[in-house]
């Protein structure tokens, strides 16, 4: 009776291990499969994303310090009218992802690409239109208050959210210091 009973157990992890080893390389054939469809699809939401920020008529990828990326915005002449950045920086449950669209070192669009991690309806709240829309205009002197702003480079803090306001700050400052090397050496 034991002998049976240890036989079932040895089958039964047998075909679970199967089933397992040829769902993850059907998993895995799938993704190869359509890795060029899956990166067309991204580049396409990135240049959506790019054209709601800046209006321009190409996007060419600069190369940028670190893991964050440059984009340089193109008008129909080839005339640069801008660049954009996604940078990154920790706020309170993990990294906070943001696009910052920048010309002549200032900022003039903002958009937080993830920040799914962060407290919902506290820190998921920095996506919102009335806080991004405060990053219009500001510069390398930026700085997050608690209060109404003093003036045009401080931001008020989503309540609740400190860090995730800090994060999304940060990213900006990023993207305004890349901003600065790529504009120094293309000059």
């Amino acid at each position: 009776m034991k002998r049976s009973s240890s036989k079932v157990i040895f089958t039964d992890a047998l075909c679970l291990f199967i089933i397992c080893l040829v769902i993850t390389f059907a998993v895995a054939g799938t993704r190869s499969v359509f890795k060029d469809r899956i990166a067309k699809q991204e580049w396409e939401q990135t240049q959506s994303v790019m054209s709601q920020l800046i209006k321009a008529d190409d996007f060419q990828e600069v190369k940028v310090a670190g893991d964050n990326q440059g984009y340089k915005a193109l008008d129909s002449g080839g005339k640069t009218v801008g660049y954009l950045f996604v940078t990154k920086a920790y706020g309170y449950g993990s990294d906070v992802s943001v696009m910052s669209a920048v010309m002549d070192g200032k900022v003039i669009g903002v958009d937080v690409l993830d920040a799914s991690n962060e407290t919902p309806g506290l820190g998921q709240n920095v996506t919102r239109k009335e806080f991004i829309d405060q990053f219009d205009g500001t510069d390398d002197t930026l700085e997050v208050v608690k209060n109404d702003p003093a003036n045009k480079n401080q931001v008020e803090a989503v309540t609740g959210a400190t860090k995730s306001s800090n994060a999304v700050a940060t990213s900006v400052k990023e993207a305004l210091a890349l901003f600065e090397q790529v504009a120094t050496s293309e000059k």
